[in-house]
């Protein structure tokens, strides 16, 4: 197996650092080539991996624009594009934090991702104070299980 896969991520709670972590690791796990780029410290060029898995955060309603800079390289539209994000809507709904936020960018971008996933963010302390129980939303095995997934959609490929 010698599919380049690119995890990239953007976070400022440390979130989708997480899940890229867990997904990259699941990925080698069944021996794949992945390297992991976390979107803060440079924009990488995306032309020598044939898949590429992007996570975002969510901040006051929006995804990273840091994270859009990746969305808008042209060769992306020939590679095997999974794209992700945390959030707290996500642990509310999944489905309809997709469709709020990833639906719009596809689109915008005229991507053709092979899947869309959400999943639950970590709750900002000053928020969850009051309420223990959401301070920890996060659940990495939904990030292992889409890697799972990919790895088989891409070996199929």
């Amino acid at each position: 197996m010698n599919i380049k896969i690119l995890v990239a991520h953007f976070t400022k709670g440390g979130a989708s650092e997480e899940y890229a972590n867990v997904i990259a690791d699941t990925l080698k796990s069944n021996g794949h080539k992945v390297e992991t780029c976390n979107l803060a410290n440079n924009i990488p060029d995306i032309t020598n991996f044939e898949t590429v898995i992007l996570g975002t955060g969510v901040r006051m309603f929006r995804v990273y624009n840091r994270w859009k800079k990746v969305l808008k390289q042209k060769s992306l539209k020939e590679k095997n594009l999974f794209l992700y994000l945390s959030s707290g809507t996500a642990a509310e709904d999944p489905e309809k934090a997709v469709e709020k936020y990833l639906d719009p960018i596809v689109k915008k971008y005229n991507l053709k991702p092979d899947s869309l996933v959400s999943f639950p963010g970590k709750m900002p302390e000053k928020w969850a104070k009051y309420d223990d129980s959401k301070k920890m939303m996060m659940n990495p095995d939904l990030a292992k299980k889409w890697a799972e997934e990919i790895s088989s959609k891409i070996q199929r490929k």
